[in-house]
């Protein structure tokens, strides 16, 4: 990426992070980035222009590429999507790492929220996502089943979508937690139960 483009949308971020898209004006964007408006202008025209980029990087960074992973055993595979989604934290992380505010990573939320409610076409493409994050970890559970690693009554979409909504749940006790532990021992906890409950 452009750095200018970045420092723009790095810069962007931590304001609306701040206050809101509402509350937040072009011209103290502009302001904030210590770019004149003729360079600002050349990136981005309109504040509405730049808070869906903002939201197509957010989207970008949660979509996962299950093709790398090892299909083993459900348990690589959880194994695989708690580092990947780790590594994704990290990511976002990294872009407030300098604001010097630790209360931001709530924050992302809101912004999701945010997104989905004054663009309805996120919603369209956050559900496409589910559908394919439902759709690989299916996949798995019924080769689990197959082999015999997993016993239960559930069916594999029942499964799937527990591992998913967990980790929303999860995620949502870490950023209100002060203890310095990583989300991603949140998570294997929480994922560690319920494969020894499917394996009973």
């Amino acid at each position: 990426m452009n750095d200018t483009r970045e420092h723009i949308l790095k810069t962007s971020l931590l304001l609306f992070l701040q206050k809101s898209y509402r509350d937040v004006t072009m011209s103290e964007i502009v302001k904030k980035t210590g770019l004149s408006k003729g360079a600002f202008y050349h990136y981005f025209t309109s504040k509405e222009e730049l808070f869906k980029e903002i939201a197509s990087d957010f989207l970008s960074m949660g979509a996962v590429d299950y093709s790398s992973f090892n299909k083993i055993s459900l348990k690589t595979f959880y194994r695989q999507y708690i580092n990947f989604l780790n590594n994704s934290l990290l990511a976002m992380n990294s872009l407030i790492a300098d604001s010097g505010d630790k209360t931001f990573k709530f924050n992302f939320f809101l912004i999701l929220f945010e997104v989905a409610g004054r663009f309805p076409e996120f919603l369209k493409k956050e559900s496409e996502l589910h559908k394919k994050d439902i759709n690989a970890w299916k996949k798995i559970i019924s080769v689990a089943r197959k082999k015999g690693e997993i016993k239960t009554v559930s069916t594999d979409e029942e499964i799937a979508n527990l591992f998913l909504y967990c980790t929303d749940g999860v995620f949502l006790r870490y950023v209100n937690n002060d203890k310095p532990k990583a989300y991603k021992d949140f998570l294997l906890i929480t994922y560690d139960t319920i494969y020894k409950n499917l394996k009973t």
